[in-house]
């Protein structure tokens, strides 16, 4: 797997790689050093499926509690520390790695 370069420019109408646009209503905003993290509540795709929950890392706030809003956001992640798990069926042991998404915003 390549590394994307930073100078990729992107067209009119078009996202640069690992951007993402999120829409959906604040359920709660925190801030921890310096840096304000707001919980979106996500439209479900329809009336059988539930909506989906994400936390947005930024400089400032991005609305109030209840608030419809729309971000553009930089993704990215990293893994955590590994750790052993047991098939209950089989019994194999495997090396697992937790990753974690991060959303900062475009600001």
């Amino acid at each position: 797997m390549s590394a994307q370069p930073d100078n990729i420019k992107a067209m009119p109408g078009q996202r640069r790689p690992m951007e993402v646009s999120i829409r959906g209503k604040i359920e709660a905003a925190r801030r921890h050093e310096k840096k304000h993290y707001t919980r979106l509540v996500t439209p479900a795709a329809d009336e059988y499926s539930r909506p989906q929950t994400v936390e947005i890392r930024s400089n400032n706030r991005v609305g109030q509690m209840g608030d419809l809003v729309s971000v553009d956001c930089k993704l990215g992640g990293y893994t955590r520390k590994p750790f052993k798990s047991t098939d209950k069926e089989t019994g194999e042991i495997s090396m697992v790695t937790p990753v974690d998404m991060t959303l900062d915003a475009i600001e």
